[in-house]
């Protein structure tokens, strides 16, 4: 479940459930975070399920979404091990803090289950008629399990497991019951098998993207510097290609060495992100010219990662492109 942050008018302000890992970036990021919650200019009312909109905010999840799973889903022969998608992206109770919850639960019954925010075109949800607003109540014969600790302050640690929980429900969905308007139905879902994918997007000022082993990260910073598709993909891709060949438990089991070992491991990330972008039909090299504009920005396995020159991989896309279009 990716854990996505809007700003939405006070007091009801989203907080951002991101994993707990030793990482400078990730405090530096939660810390933007705080400050780019309390900007009024950034405020969409929340209209929902009634007027037939969503949680605001949400354009730009939906887009990752829709780009990860056309990478996740073409490129999954790549992919040694897989999870299944249903192509939903969903929003907690938990991830709010504690202050906000009465009011998000005076629009939405979050308090029963999981909404729905961001539904993938043509995905098993979207083929099942899941709907932007509704609120899973129970995956096949389980009931969703309520949120824990509702009446104690904003965890992030806790909200992530509690993200993952039904995530890993949801893999293995024959059935989902929801809510709509407040009454239940049952509909039929079959999750499609795809490369670990589980992206998610935090509302920051920081200009970053990495993988922590499982999840991969994405600021709205660094998506504001994006052109388009092509150059998002690349970014998804190279992160999901972090977690896909194992990287993170390398670089913490110390069996990758100094500034040459990590550049190994990141252009090994960019060769397998490159055939999966190729493979849903974008273009690596399109995607890597984002590397120019992103300057001083880290983009990797950590805040220390450090890449080849943006020209050195731009120029390895390239070559990449042309042997895959040779007959």
């Amino acid at each position: 479940m990716p854990f996505l942050v809007s700003s939405i008018p006070s007091p009801l302000r989203l907080a951002i459930a991101s994993v707990a890992i030793a990482s400078a970036l990730v405090m530096a990021a939660q810390r933007s975070v705080g400050n780019d919650l309390a900007d009024p200019a950034r405020a969409i009312p929340i209209a929902f399920p009634k007027t037939g909109s969503y949680l605001p905010g949400r354009a730009e999840d939906a887009r990752i979404a829709r780009i990860t799973y056309r990478l996740a889903t073409i490129g999954r022969d790549r992919c040694p091990t897989r999870e299944s998608t249903s192509g939903l992206v969903l929003q907690h109770l938990s991830q709010f803090e504690q202050a906000d919850r009465a009011g998000i639960l005076s629009a939405i019954p979050l308090d029963r289950g999981p909404g729905v925010i961001a539904l993938v075109p043509n995905s098993p949800a979207a083929h099942g008629g899941i709907l932007l607003g509704d609120v899973l109540v129970a995956i096949n014969d389980t009931p969703i399990p309520p949120e824990p600790d509702l009446a104690r302050p904003f965890d992030s640690a806790r909200a992530h497991v509690r993200g993952d929980v039904i995530a890993d429900l949801l893999e293995t969905a024959r059935e989902v019951t929801l809510l709509r308007a407040g009454k239940p139905q049952t509909l039929a879902i079959t999750p499609v098998p795809a490369c670990p994918s589980r992206v998610h997007l935090a509302r920051s000022t920081q200009r970053n993207a990495f993988a922590d082993g499982r999840h991969v990260f994405l600021t709205t910073g660094v998506l504001a510097l994006l052109r388009n598709d092509d150059e998002l993909a690349f970014l998804v891709a190279h992160e999901m290609a972090h977690n896909i060949l194992g990287h993170a438990a390398a670089m913490r089991s110390g069996t990758v060495a100094g500034r040459k070992g990590v550049r190994q491991i990141e252009s090994a990330a960019d060769r397998l992100a490159g055939n999966l972008m190729i493979d849903a039909g974008y273009d690596p090299v399109i995607g890597a010219a984002a590397l120019k504009r992103l300057g001083g920005t880290d983009l990797g396995l950590t805040l220390f990662a450090k890449h080849e020159p943006p020209a050195t991989r731009i120029a390895a896309m390239r070559a990449l492109a042309e042997h895959r279009r040779a007959p």
